[in-house]
């Protein structure tokens, strides 16, 4: 049963740890005041001095009176994201992605949500269809700004369609009720081949561009099918022909919006660059990396991280080495450099290899969508050497978890071999050079 402020992790060395506030806890009032959410917490919680009212895990009602920083975060992390109820999303997507996953899963992956709140805080893309005028209220109050929002297409009858919810017309409207308001928007739109392309694209695009600059950016990505797909919507992949049409069409709206805005506005994610075979833009054309979390321009900044990181390899690795990488398909390329420059240094053997997603189906190729099994079916009777490494992004955020809800650990004993995460390049470096053999 789900309660309202309940404590699932207490942070290391944090404030709350040090006042012996424990997991399992729950807290009831800031500043005597009993909070609705995590936006009334961040609020109440930022000040110099506050008082929490928390209940223990055997029922003890006990007061703190603190004095921090301001800003200074308390170390609290709830079950819930929002605190209270996460809300959730009242369309029926064609394209949706949770309607395509497999049973048995981490529970956590089936909710589907559509919160403004986690779009303020964490850049969550919401449809703008399940607003209250409560909520709109308490947005444009609060200046919650900038927010994420999935468009899709301006049409009112194709985002009915796509969306299979008649309150997703009029978005338009929407968000020019909320642009006059100061708050910015970073849109989305889901590329679905035959359904919001060519022309209904382009209006779209030129929709948003006409309500001003307080629509900050717009992304384009493919669609993400899976192998589950039973009696859902016929959607097609995108192909390699509509991938270069599409980035096509991309680079000529951009010089029309340079000249226009002075910025390029729209962006494609990496993955049309990659099924293309098209270069990547320079650091400079993603003015700043406006939807990154997005997938729009990590490779990018991975490719010119990679040139610093290169250049700082000693020449030599003693006593040698012998390991493996591990990543999805469409992360090859890249990943080719790095296992090549590591292959330079004198004493070091790497091998890499590209796992086929069998939990979700081929077309699924990025590395954080692999799965425990994944790699268990891919690597085996493979040469590994002494350890295998993988994407930190594999794992659920803040918890040594797959998809499938193995372990690390489960993983290491199928193949025989330690799996060590990385987060990055320095991640890598430090694990290769600087690591203490076992």
């Amino acid at each position: 049963m789900f309660t309202k402020g309940l404590i699932e992790q207490v942070h290391p060395d944090s404030i709350a740890e040090e006042l012996g506030i424990k997991p399992g806890d729950r807290l009831l009032k800031i500043n005597n005041r009993v909070f609705k959410d995590v936006i009334d917490y961040r609020l109440l919680t930022c000040r110099e001095k506050i008082t929490l009212l928390v209940e223990s895990t055997n029922g003890e009602i006990i007061e703190y009176d603190i004095e921090k920083d301001f800003d200074e975060e308390l170390g609290l992390r709830f079950f819930s994201p929002t605190i209270d109820p996460v809300q959730v999303c009242c369309n029926r997507c064609i394209f949706c992605f949770v309607d395509q996953l497999p049973p048995n899963l981490r529970s956590t992956l089936y909710l589907k949500d559509d919160d403004y709140r986690l779009s303020f805080l964490h850049g969550s893309f919401i449809t703008l269809n399940n607003l209250t005028e409560k909520e709109l209220e308490r947005i444009k109050r609060l200046k919650l700004s900038p927010l994420y929002v999935s468009v899709h297409t301006t049409d009112d009858k194709l985002r009915q369609k796509m969306m299979q919810n008649l309150r997703a017309a009029g978005i338009l409207s929407r968000l020019k009720n909320i642009l006059e308001y100061g708050i910015n928007i970073h849109a989305q739109i889901v590329l679905c081949p035959g359904i919001n392309d060519g022309e209904a694209l382009k209006q779209t695009v030129f929709d948003l561009a006409s309500l001003g600059k307080g629509i900050l950016s717009v992304a384009i990505v493919p669609v993400g099918l899976t192998k589950h797909r039973r009696n859902l919507f016929r959607l097609q992949p995108v192909t390699r022909p509509l991938a270069q049409q599409v980035l096509e069409d991309i680079h000529c709206w951009q010089k029309h919006f340079k000249q226009e805005r002075g910025s390029a506005f729209v962006f494609a994610s990496d993955e049309f660059y990659l099924q293309a075979g098209v270069p990547l833009p320079s650091a400079e054309q993603y003015e700043g990396y406006p939807q990154l979390e997005n997938g729009v321009g990590l490779s990018r900044l991975f490719i010119d991280k990679f040139k610093s990181w290169r250049r700082s390899l000693p020449q030599k690795k003693m006593p040698p080495l012998y390991f493996s990488l591990v990543t999805g398909k469409s992360a090859l390329p890249l990943i080719k450099k790095v296992v090549g420059a590591l292959n330079e240094v004198e004493g070091l053997n790497a091998f890499l290899y590209g796992v086929e997603n069998k939990l979700f189906g081929k077309q699924v190729t990025v590395a954080g969508l692999l799965s425990g099994r994944d790699l268990i079916a891919g690597l085996q009777s493979k040469e590994l050497g002494s350890f295998v490494v993988f994407p930190q992004v594999m794992l659920k955020e803040g918890e040594a978890l797959f998809l499938d809800g193995l372990t690390p650990e489960n993983v290491s004993e199928a193949l025989g071999v330690p799996l060590y995460p990385v987060a990055d390049l320095d991640d890598l470096g430090t694990l290769v050079f600087d690591r203490q053999e076992d």
